[in-house]
């Protein structure tokens, strides 16, 4: 018999175009992990918010998968408008469960919206929920940031009515342990495909973008919380060397266009650096792994917490990472073995230390073999699907000899 799992994705459809929109690690994240705990015998159904009308209502994600789009949409709300949909989605989710007559014995939703959800399901069906805030609110707050207390409020309240709760990071448990003492806490780290992320070639992309050697690389969202203008804005003042570039990798097709940023204030600073900076925009996520194993080291200038995928995606690709002292860059980099970690506000100090290791190409390559022996000892999508189906079977009750695939 299949032991299926409902997943409740609304805010994150993992099949989405392109993987350098808002949630751009939570898709990846929740794609990879649905794809891999099927090879435990779990079926997976993941509900999600439809995103695209002409995208299909369903659409298979693995051999024992699939991906079931609501008719209702989530972007063409604001957030703070999304509790007024909840009734709308629930019942279309149960309304759906009743119709495929599949028997669920899980539900693990992601993000506040989806756990809302997952709770009128869990109060209607009484399937065991597993919860996964993917960083709360009133402890996540970056630079321009604005705080919707309606999702702070309920982000607490489901931590009094979730069975458990799975975090990618210590730090994050520690807080949720501090909101319900008494509610289980897993920690589960985010896991690289390291069939995907390695070392490889650097020619064919330092050919392909003209350049001379192994440039520097950030990968990530090009809002201000994310660093990179704070970034740009001290490398801008520095005296750079003839052949450095940095590759900024993300933004949609909006926010990048023809190699510039629309942004007027990255724009400003992309004219300032000239030929120091390209602006490679956002492309899916498998284009992304070419790139990032062509730099010699990468950046991560966050102002708060991350998931951090772009960092372990650095690491398993053999480049050393420079980040920030936030949740989910600090959670994954030993400083001074594999990367080093400056706090949020030393700029200065980030690029001092990329700039070292991109000038000492023998220290980041040591460097980048110490991160890269780490993921594949810890931080592997295998390791996350086994450590993710020990909490499902703790939680629901069922051992690992009881789970098979039924014909």
């Amino acid at each position: 018999m299949i032991r299926r799992v409902l997943q409740i994705s609304l805010h994150a459809d993992p099949l989405t175009y392109g993987d350098s929109g808002a949630v751009g690690g939570q898709q990846i994240l929740i794609r990879e992990l649905v794809k891999h705990i099927q090879g435990h015998g779990y079926g997976v159904d993941v509900l999600t918010a439809q995103a695209n009308p002409l995208w299909p209502e369903k659409f298979s994600l693995g051999h024992l998968g699939q991906v079931i789009r609501l008719s209702q949409g989530l972007d063409r709300h604001k957030e703070g408008e999304w509790t007024g949909i909840v009734d709308t989605l629930a019942e279309e989710a149960i309304a759906w469960m009743k119709e495929s007559g599949r028997d669920h014995h899980l539900i693990h939703s992601h993000y506040w919206i989806s756990g809302l959800v997952a709770e009128r399901i869990h109060q209607e069906t009484g399937i065991p929920w597993i919860h996964s805030p993917v960083k709360m609110a009133e402890w996540t707050q970056r630079p321009g940031d604005t705080v919707n207390r309606d999702r702070v409020e309920t982000e607490r309240r489901l931590l009094t009515e979730a069975n458990a709760v799975v975090v990618s990071y210590l730090s994050e448990a520690e807080i949720i342990h501090g909101a319900n003492a008494r509610l289980p806490v897993y920690v589960v780290p985010p896991g690289i495909d390291p069939t995907q992320f390695f070392s490889r070639d650097a020619g064919p992309v330092l050919r392909t973008l003209g350049l001379k050697r192994r440039p520097v690389i950030y990968v990530g969202r090009l809002e201000l919380a994310r660093g990179l203008r704070q970034a740009l804005e001290v490398l801008s003042r520095r005296e750079l060397p003839e052949d450095f570039v940095l590759l900024v990798l993300g933004g949609t097709r909006q926010e990048v266009q023809r190699g510039m940023p629309v942004s007027p204030d990255l724009a400003e600073l992309a004219k300032k650096l000239g030929s120091h900076v390209q602006f490679v925009g956002g492309m899916p996520h498998r284009g992304v792994a070419p790139f990032v194993s062509a730099s010699e080291v990468a950046i991560a200038p966050n102002q708060g917490p991350t998931l951090g995928m772009a960092v372990l995606e650095s690491m398993a690709s053999g480049v050393p990472v420079v980040g920030t002292r936030v949740p989910g860059v600090q959670d994954w980099i030993d400083s001074g073995e594999d990367g080093y970690l400056v706090n949020p506000e030393s700029m200065e100090e980030l690029w001092d230390r990329a700039l070292e290791l991109w000038m000492n190409p023998n220290q980041a390559r040591k460097m980048g073999k110490a991160g890269q022996d780490k993921v594949h000892r810890l931080h592997t999508v295998t390791q996350m699907a086994e450590q993710m189906v020990s909490c499902y079977q703790e939680v629901t009750g069922i051992g690992r000899d009881q789970v098979g695939v039924g014909f």
